[in-house]
């Protein structure tokens, strides 16, 4: 059997966490709005969908409509025109992941067993207390994580 903790540090860079059930799922705009997020937190100037979709090698038509999303919501401003761009409305230390995670994921529950104690054969649960566990440590790095935490290797 494979161990359950490996496997949550295997599948987190895929985008999916999966173990019985629907964990977490960090979804391609959820990605592209932290990434996006970080690196306009960490620019001096104003920095436009196509910079940011360039940075990322991902479609700027894609980061264009997560970043609409993100100024809609008010974390960003957005000014138009050939010198236009997005910046920060909120300081980057006040913005946690989880409020990003939660605006295009929706509110983190947690995940509860499919089988009922009238239903489940078993006296113990056969996954124990590992899915607990991993959405407790994944709901507080993610609470704990804001968005001034996360430095760019250049």
């Amino acid at each position: 059997m494979v161990d359950k903790i490996f496997l949550l540090y295997i599948c987190v860079f895929k985008y999916r966490i999966t173990l019985m059930g629907k964990l977490f799922n960090i979804s391609e705009a959820t990605n592209i709005a932290i990434h996006s997020m970080a690196l306009i937190s960490a620019s001096k100037d104003e920095l436009n969908a196509t910079q940011i979709a360039d940075m990322l090698k991902l479609s700027k038509n894609h980061v264009a409509k997560i970043m609409h999303i993100l100024a809609r919501q008010r974390f960003v401003s957005s000014t138009r025109g050939p010198k236009g761009g997005f910046k920060m409305l909120r300081k980057p230390d006040s913005i946690s992941l989880l409020e990003i995670y939660e605006l295009f994921e929706g509110t983190l529950e947690q995940d509860h067993c499919h089988r009922t104690d009238d239903i489940c054969p078993f006296s113990d649960c056969v996954f124990g207390d590992v899915r607990q566990r991993l959405f407790h440590e994944f709901k507080t790095y993610y609470q704990n994580r804001m968005l001034s935490d996360l430095s760019l290797k250049y």
